[in-house]
């Protein structure tokens, strides 16, 4: 589920856009509306793209984070069949012991990448050896293929990780300033419509929003959604 800021930067932009589609239903020739509403079309152009930045974004995290976990597993299965053959040919190179070790469930990713860099190149050294002892020949190549996607994969979480935040701290912004200028939009509007109750009617039905149940009841001020959304900005609520 999408956090509850998520949730309300959604909202603002479904609303946004209902002012952006009144707006070209009942256009306004005057200079500071039309540059006001042009401001706005350019502001949730802006903030389409950036949301699908932001999806994409976590994408990539999760699809990175399955991939990385299938690996490490993998790494992880090979290394204790190699640790084992290791142990076994220790008898006769007893260094074999401290350089192919079992890896650790709980360690670092780095310390994994580490440890298990070395295991390889210790199996490579020692590969007529191991193979003696029934290391299959092609396990040093593979676990250094495995080892390479491993790596990839966490560079591509941190990627994704890097292109959601961002996006996300735009969009915070970019919703910031479409709140402004619907608050521009609705006084004059209001002021346009104020001798045509239908239209002004059809304004605030278009440039309302519909509030979590807990905004409600808080109340409808603006001050009273600002101290809700600080709330859950800070993870209060």
């Amino acid at each position: 589920a999408l956090p509850i800021l998520n949730f309300i930067v959604r909202r603002k932009l479904d609303m946004a856009g209902r002012v952006r589609d009144f707006e070209r239903d009942h256009p306004d020739a005057t200079p500071g509306h039309v540059a006001a509403r042009q401001r706005l079309e350019d502001r949730i152009t802006r903030a389409e793209v950036l949301a699908r930045q932001q999806v994409a974004g976590r994408r990539a995290v999760t699809g990175a984070l399955i991939t990385r976990d299938q690996l490490r597993a993998h790494i992880a299965t090979a290394l204790v069949m190699l640790a084992g053959i290791a142990e076994a040919a220790s008898t006769e190179q007893p260094e074999l012991g401290a350089g192919i070790r079992r890896p650790r469930s709980d360690g670092s990713i780095q310390t994994f990448v580490t440890r298990s860099r070395g295991a390889q190149a210790t199996a490579v050294a020692n590969q007529a050896l191991l193979e003696r002892y029934g290391m299959p020949a092609g396990l040093p190549a593979e676990i250094g293929s495995l080892l390479d996607q491993f790596e990839a994969a966490v560079n591509q979480r941190h990627a994704g990780q890097t292109a959601h935040v961002g996006a996300s701290a735009d969009l915070r912004a970019v919703t910031a300033e479409l709140m402004q200028l619907v608050h521009q939009l609705d006084a004059l509007n209001r002021f346009r419509f104020k001798d045509e109750p239908e239209l002004l009617g059809a304004w605030k039905s278009a440039s309302n929003m519909a509030w979590p149940m807990k905004v409600r009841d808080a109340g409808t001020t603006p001050v009273a959604k600002a101290i809700y959304e600080a709330g859950t900005k800070n993870g209060k609520r």
